[in-house]
């Protein structure tokens, strides 16, 4: 029988070219003027580093998830204002700056995320806000240890990117939209209320199911700091990162995103090594990083896969930008996310293992 990959049910979901949502154009917008503003600046005043950083802060602030399950199992797309999103971006911003730069930074980077994700059970908005502060927390430590001595003024600049964001945001989508688009296309749902949700928080911490998620980040990110520490002279960084993307509350064994974000990240490295080839002046690469800003834009709420390939430059040339990108740096990119994207699905099979035998 012949060999046929299109027909695997994953292999296919993961190349799914999802509809444009209502709120298309206007997150186009506010992705063309998060990045290009920022960079334009710097280009004309000397400056390019720095308006690179804060259009990559702006662009980030929307690498979090846009789904989270709520305590009933039910899982529903968030539609957070630009405060709500901004606030856990901001507070993550800060705390990085002050743990990074330790021997203590990798254990309290651990045990802060594994308490956001111990609280994210509480409700829905709440798991929101848990895993974008995971996220950006992981983030701001990655930008602020390639920032070397300069790892204050980078915060700072990292953090205008969110506040840059949400500007932007503010002026373009009038208050209440999403939220009143996103309504109207799901049935009104009875809200439990504060004491409930306090009540049925409680009872699902006394089950090893309600610590799977935080069990599952904390070894996950435990794991990647090891290897990173393990071999310093990589640049294994990324594999907390990719960990801190890939490790989703649900637990399933092979979920859809690992799979984009391997084979996107792959993609966006191959991307990167043809731009650092083929680009050498400043002014195209900032009107290219401006491009995939955009077209990253369009593709998140897409497809996560051209997502990650698209993004993964963007990333990459900023971090690193005035140092060479040796091959060797964009392999251990790639070798970085096998061993993250390997880390998350061996804490699903193993936690999935320990429910089943305690159920």
């Amino acid at each position: 029988m012949a060999f046929r990959p299109l027909q695997s049910p994953r292999l296919r979901e993961a190349l799914h070219w999802s509809p444009a949502p209502a709120t298309d154009r206007r997150n186009l917008a506010v992705a063309a003027l998060g990045m290009m503003v920022p960079v334009l600046t710097g280009l004309a005043s000397g400056r390019l580093e720095t308006g690179f950083t804060i259009g990559l802060g702006a662009m980030l602030l929307s690498e979090t998830p846009s789904a989270t399950t709520s305590s009933s199992g039910e899982t529903t797309k968030d539609g957070p204002s630009p405060l709500s999103a901004l606030l856990p971006a901001g507070v993550a911003v800060i705390i990085a700056t002050l743990i990074c730069g330790g021997v203590w930074t990798d254990p309290a980077l651990v045990l802060l995320a594994g308490a956001a994700a111990a609280i994210s059970g509480y409700s829905r908005p709440v798991g929101v806000a848990a895993i974008r502060f995971i996220i950006y927390l992981v983030l701001s430590v990655t930008v602020l240890q390639s920032a070397g001595d300069h790892r204050s003024a980078a915060a700072l600049i990292f953090g205008l990117g969110a506040l840059w964001n949400m500007v932007i945001r503010r002026l373009l989508v009038r208050p209440g939209e999403e939220g009143a688009a996103q309504a109207a296309a799901a049935p009104p749902a009875r809200q439990p209320t504060p004491a409930q949700r306090r009540a049925y928080w409680r009872r699902t911490l006394r089950t090893l199911s309600g610590w799977q998620f935080p069990i599952r980040i904390v070894a996950g990110l435990g794991a990647a700091s090891v290897l990173r520490q393990l071999w310093p002279s990589h640049h294994f960084g990324w594999i907390v990162l990719t960990v801190a993307l890939l490790t989703q509350r649900p637990i399933e064994h092979l979920p859809v995103k690992t799979i984009q974000r391997a084979l996107g990240t792959a993609l966006g490295v191959s991307l990167t090594w043809a731009i650092v080839t083929w680009v050498s002046s400043p002014v195209l690469l900032a009107v290219l990083i401006c491009l995939l800003a955009i077209a990253a834009a369009v593709a998140r709420t897409r497809n996560y896969l051209v997502y990650a390939a698209i993004s993964t430059p963007v990333i990459l040339l900023v971090l690193d930008f005035g140092k060479p990108l040796q091959t060797s740096l964009l392999t251990d990119r790639l070798v970085a996310t096998a061993l993250g994207a390997a880390i998350v699905i061996g804490a699903n099979l193993v936690l999935d293992w320990g429910l089943k035998r305690t159920a």
